[in-house]
């Protein structure tokens, strides 16, 4: 393995576990369930003033992207 790539490999592992430690605080102290809204949505239930209308994530490999469509409530009748 090149220089380049283990420095590069060492950089994405740093970021990783910066990611990991700041999810983790954010977790500490969180509800089971605002916690289980987290990992479903990707944002917590006190930020979902509004939905995104995209959201995208790969996970093993595969891109998935998710829209949402929102209907008036006079339309729900």
């Amino acid at each position: 393995m090149s220089t380049l790539r283990k420095r590069l490999d060492s950089v994405e592992e740093r970021i990783e576990l910066q990611r990991h430690r700041e999810l983790q605080r954010q977790f500490k102290g969180r509800p089971e369930g605002e916690q289980m809204f987290f990992c479903t949505h990707g944002y917590w239930p006190d930020n979902a003033t509004e939905l995104p209308s995209r959201i995208e994530f790969t996970a093993r490999g595969i891109k998935t992207i998710v829209t949402t469509e929102w209907e008036d409530d006079d339309k729900k009748m």
